[in-house]
């Protein structure tokens, strides 16, 4: 069975996410949830610098509007940089702060464990809420076959 995206289309699905103080710390927790099932697409690494936060991610994760085209992913760009609303209220301030967030769509792991792998990598302000369908992670045809 194929899936079309780390969430439903339609509905959306749960996210967990976590805000650290350094790369490093980012980068284990990225490292941690890979090694753990969670997929690439399923990760989304953010920073208030877009060259942090791809130094950070590797070829492990994705950042917004990663792999989306066309003009919803251009007006997204203009709006926000494709960080959705949910994200920029829960993290803005430890974005401007300096930090990293990771974020990651409960697809291949339940919610609690990702949040349980983000705390045991340092992970501050370790949130879970239902997120609407965004471009925060993986396109849909990027994102199966699995």
């Amino acid at each position: 069975m194929a899936t079309t995206s780390y969430l439903e289309e339609a509905a959306g699905g749960m996210v967990t996410a976590a805000a650290f103080d350094d790369d490093d710390a980012a980068v284990t927790a990225v490292t941690l949830l890979r090694e753990s099932g969670v997929r690439e697409q399923d990760i989304s690494v953010i920073a208030s610098d877009r060259h942090r936060a791809e130094l950070v991610a590797g070829d492990r994760a994705w950042l917004p509007l990663k792999g989306w085209r066309g003009l919803m992913a251009r007006v997204a760009a203009l709006r926000g940089g494709g960080v959705p609303k949910d994200v920029r209220t829960r993290y803005g301030e430890a974005l401007r702060e300096g930090k990293i967030v990771v974020a990651v769509a409960a697809g291949s792991q339940p919610p609690d464990t990702i949040a349980a792998l983000l705390a045991q990598s340092n992970g501050d302000l370790v949130e879970t809420w239902w997120q609407q369908p965004t471009m925060l992670f993986a396109p849909p045809e990027l994102a199966g076959p699995f």
